[in-house]
């Protein structure tokens, strides 16, 4: 008996939405390219409770008659390829035929299209992949297309969706990003019916970029315009100096379709080569235009992804035509190195070679900047130092700058340490540093390693302190404790600093508005998608606050992944001090008195707010073990 079965086709479109529709932003994105390729000038998208109750996408476009508005219905039925040699060059978005018999499948679809010469149009309802009505309607020309209860009959679909903010920011991205790939087509997206994005039809993409990024953003960027080998590639990059702490806003386009290749990645990232730091990115919008058949289009069930048939040579492209951006804004004075020439039909991307920059070690400075614009008010009143037996102490070194202290050199038992947590060596020989309070603040410094680690001597042994890490958990309790104590110390601005955001940018802050006035951020709305920046946490930096809150965005939106809860005072405070705190500022002796003084006085001196340890401990049997001393 065979064991082999064909699925009913219900299931088997059930399987393929499993692919093809993700999540609500993928029904978006397959009705909003449908409504492209029919030659729409006109999209309205809605959206309810994250996609979950509601999306509808209407247009403007052709229509469909009657024939067409039951056959869009039945898988794989297309009328973007005709036969197996037009898939070599596919020039519309769509091709597959499996996104509207997939959606309805999930869903309860309804249907209503006409074209511009019908006097009727016709309605099509679909519930779970089962069709309920046909008939004719009174409608616009065009389509439009109601997807409701999405995944009501695939439950353990349904319960892996996220929260409808975070659906709703996946669905605002999808309709940004084919808002810039087609300027000719006017967007308007509207969120739990609170209109999120408009924008109008525009001559160019340069001026729909400058719509959609932000005034600031755009005004900051550069224009972008080169061909060679008959491929193109223009649009905008950003001037060295404007850079995001992730490479979401890092947007390419290829012939026309959102979409993403490693190669294009690394391409900018040569073109940068020594401009940004690492761990940076320069937001940019390139457009690149080659023939159909030099790109793959049909390696991704949701098409993200594209295959160039030369991608050496592409990515060259790229870098060149970004470089030559740079280049001309700095009157040709930028040198840059050359990608590796490559043949044309070599594959594979070239990996970056870059060798790290090695550790230097110098003793504690004489003088350096400050690292903060203002000390920090202490914490809380810090304990006095408990009294403690007289000791005889080695002599200091000359490059110590503390007083010789002894009441630090005694170290107490682990049952009167406080609330240090529990850790054991690891297999290197070094250990998370749990020292006391008065340990801390008695460390002997010795010297710099690097710009970011400092080197100190305790009575367990060699000890490195990230000043980073230290700098952030301060910050991070003086937030947190202005919150608590609802008296957030603010600093207010000489100048009111205007943000023009993104929309998504913009969505998220008025979101958070409130949790972020609380640490003691003056921000105001002031119309659309821009705020007044008008007061700082008291001795939180003052340059580049656009940038900065920018970067504070970013991270509460990477943090937002999953199913966490909305950005609290919490997390918008550890976002805050990651990215005010700057990594290699030098210090002068006084500062790290003072550091160590304020961290000595924190709640949890044991870790950044992120868990990363502030401190490491060599101990001296392991250092003794290392130079064969002891067993």
């Amino acid at each position: 008996m065979s064991i082999i079965r064909v699925l009913p086709d219900e299931l088997a479109n059930r399987i393929a939405a499993g692919e093809v529709i993700e999540r609500p932003a993928s029904v978006v994105k397959e009705l909003v390219e449908n409504a492209v390729d029919a030659g729409a000038r006109r999209i309205v998208v809605h959206a309810r409770n994250g996609g979950r109750t509601l999306i509808q996408v209407q247009d403007d476009g052709g229509g469909m008659d009657r024939d067409d508005a039951l056959l869009c219905l039945e898988p794989h039925a297309t009328s973007k390829i005709r036969e197996a040699a037009d898939i070599d060059r596919i020039t519309t978005l769509g091709f597959r035929g499996e996104a509207l018999p997939s959606i309805a499948s999930v869903s309860r679809f309804n249907l209503q299209t006409r074209q511009p010469q019908d006097l009727n149009g016709h309605e099509v309802s679909v519930e779970g992949g089962t069709m309920r009505d046909f008939r004719e309607c009174g409608c616009a020309p065009g389509t439009s297309v109601r997807v409701a209860q999405l995944f009501y009959n695939v439950p353990g679909r349904r319960k892996f969706l996220r929260s409808p903010a975070t659906e709703n920011e996946h669905i605002q991205e999808t309709v940004l990003l084919q808002a810039l790939a087609h300027p000719e087509v006017a967007f308007e997206l509207i969120l739990d019916d609170q209109p999120t994005l408009q924008s109008g039809a525009a001559a160019d993409p340069l001026r729909r970029a400058g719509m959609l990024l932000g005034r600031e953003t755009a005004d900051a960027m550069l224009p972008v315009d080169y061909t060679e080998d008959g491929i193109r590639i223009h649009g905008l990059t950003a001037r060295p100096g404007l850079t995001r702490s992730s490479r979401r806003e890092q947007r390419f386009f290829v012939n026309g379709r959102p979409a993403s290749a490693e190669g294009l990645f690394y391409a900018v990232r040569e073109a940068y080569h020594t401009l940004v730091m690492k761990g940076r990115y320069p937001p940019l919008v390139l457009y690149v235009e080659l023939p159909p058949d030099r790109v793959d289009v049909n390696v991704h069930p949701a098409k993200r992804e594209v295959r160039f048939r030369e991608p050496q040579l592409v990515a060259q492209l790229v870098a060149a035509a970004v470089r030559r951006a740079l280049r001309g804004l700095a009157g040709e004075t930028v040198a840059q190195p050359a990608l590796p020439a490559v043949a044309r039909d070599t594959a594979g991307t070239p990996a970056p070679s870059r060798q790290p920059a090695p550790f230097a070690f110098t003793p504690a400075p004489e003088q350096a900047p400050l690292p903060f614009p203002t000390p920090f008010p202490p914490l809380h009143s810090p304990r006095p130092p408990a009294p403690a037996e007289p000791t005889t102490t080695p002599p200091l070194s000359p490059t110590d700058h503390r007083p010789q202290t002894t009441d630090h050199l005694p170290l107490p038992t682990p049952q009167t340490t406080g609330h240090r947590p529990q850790t054991s060596p690891s297999s290197s020989g070094t250990s998370p540093s749990t020292a006391t309070r008065e340990q801390i603040r008695g460390l002997r410094i010795l010297g710099v390693l690097g710009t970011l680690y400092l080197v100190a001597e305790s009575a367990d042994g060699l000890v490195l302190l990230d000043q980073h890490a230290a700098h952030e958990r301060i910050l991070f309790e003086r937030l947190l404790a202005a919150a608590r104590a609802k008296a957030p110390e603010s600093q207010p601005l000489l100048l009111p600093v205007s943000l023009d955001l993104a929309p998504a940018d913009a969505t998220l802050l008025r979101r958070s508005l409130e949790h972020f006035q609380a640490l003691g951020f003056g921000l105001d709305t002031f119309g659309g998608n821009s705020f007044l920046i008008t007061a700082v946490p008291a001795g939180f930096p003052g340059d580049n606050l656009g940038g900065l809150l920018r970067d504070i965005l970013d991270e509460l939106r990477q943090s937002s992944a999953g199913n966490a809860p909305h950005p609290d005072e919490l997390r918008i405070a550890q976002a805050a001090c990651k990215h005010a705190v700057k990594a290699e500022d030098p210090l002068r002796p006084v500062e790290i008195d003072k550091l160590l003084e304020d961290l000595a006085a924190a709640e949890m001196p044991y870790t950044c707010p992120h868990g990363r340890p502030v401190m490491i401990t060599l101990p001296h049997s392991e250092i003794e073990r290392r130079f064969g001393r002891r067993a």
